[in-house]
This record gives C-alpha cells, structure tokens and sequence, in this order.
C-alpha cells in the first residue's frame, strides 16, 4: 500500500515539473516567438489520479477442526437358538423266526427192499445173492450175512476183482441169471414158483 502511495506522489511531482517548465524560455531555442494572435498553447490536462482502492484485508480462515464421526456400534448378532434334534425311537425288529427244521429222512432203499422183499422166503438160509455181468466183466453182490466171498461168484479162471470195484445189488431184473447161496437145502416158493434150493450156490434165472 505505501509503494503504491509513493508511486503516485513521485507522478504528480514529475508532471508539475513538466508543467513550470514550459514556462521558462530555454536560451538556446532561436525560434520566432509566437505573435500574439496565436492562440496560446494549451497545457496538457493533468491527470487526476484517483485514490486507489483499498485493498480489503484478506481473513485468513481459521480453519475449524472437523467433528470427528462417532461410529456406530455394532450390532452383535444373537444366535439363533439351535434346535434340539429330535430323536427318533429306535424300533428293535422282531427277530425273524427261524425256519423250523426239516428233518431229512434217511432215504429209503427201494431198491434194496425191493430185492429183500424177493428174497424173504429164504430167510436167514440165505447167505447173499451175486451176479456177474458177463459184458461189462462187472460183479455186484447182496449180502445180508457179510458172508460174501468173490471166488464163488466168478466163473472158472475169472480173477477175483478189487473189493472197491464190486457193486451193491439192489434189485433182481427178469432174465438175468443170480447165484443164491443157501446154508441148506430148501424148497420154497420164490419167484411166483417153487424152488429147490440145495446147500451151497444155486443159479437162478429171474422171471
């Protein structure tokens, strides 16, 4: 503000100076002067300067602290409450019954019957019945007794067979030829007919 005051006082004393200098006739300047009829020069208008403005003073803000924001509690979940799993009852399954057991009867020996059911007339004179097979070279034997003996059921020169190799004879087939082996001699209906049985082996053809 005052280099501005001192910049316009230093301006109006320069152009006052201008202004009483015009007025002093410099020796050096050989020029005519003007005649009186010529209209005196007119001095330059002095300017006015006018005040400059004041410059309003600058407030310098004071700056106001910023209000802190308070933050907002949180919020604290609250548990669900947990439910009690219901517990289904336990249902015991009635023992399955067992299955009643069958007892399996021994099977009955038809065949063996059969033959013994032939046979019965001799009774407790018969010692066992042999047949041998002449194709297949075979030998089965029936012996109520456990008297069996394989030489006298082979024909001559025939070698006696393994005893694993001789089968059970079970029935008595129509026109095969058996050898019944009597204790003694015995006449008996056997066979739908009579029969002499002598002590020792007897051939019979079955009908």
């Amino acid at each position: 503000m005052r280099i501005l005051i001192t910049i316009v006082a230093i301006a109006l004393f320069v152009a006052s100076g201008v202004a009483c200098g015009s007025e002093t006739p410099d020796p050096t300047n050989t020029a005519v002067p003007a005649s009186p009829t010529q209209a005196p020069t007119k001095a330059p208008d002095t300017p006015t300067l006018e005040p400059a403005a004041t410059a309003a003073p600058t407030e310098t803000p004071t700056s106001l602290p910023v209000p802190t924001a308070t933050p907002a509690p949180t919020a604290v979940p609250t548990p669900a409450p947990t439910s009690t799993p219901m517990v289904e009852p336990t249902v015991t399954p009635e023992p399955t019954p067992a299955p009643e057991r069958t007892s399996t009867p021994e099977p009955t020996p038809k065949l063996e019957l059969a033959i013994a059911t032939d046979v019965a007339p001799l009774g407790d004179n018969l010692q066992w019945v042999a047949h041998f097979d002449a194709r297949t070279q075979s030998l089965s034997v029936y012996d109520p007794s456990g008297t069996f003996s394989p030489e006298k059921a082979l024909p001559p020169g025939q070698d006696a067979p393994d005893p694993s190799e001789i089968g059970q004879l079970t029935v008595l087939v129509p026109r095969q030829i058996y050898l019944f082996w009597v204790e003694q001699k015995q006449t008996v209906e056997l066979n739908g007919q009579s029969e002499d049985f002598w002590e020792g082996g007897n051939q019979i053809l079955w009908k």
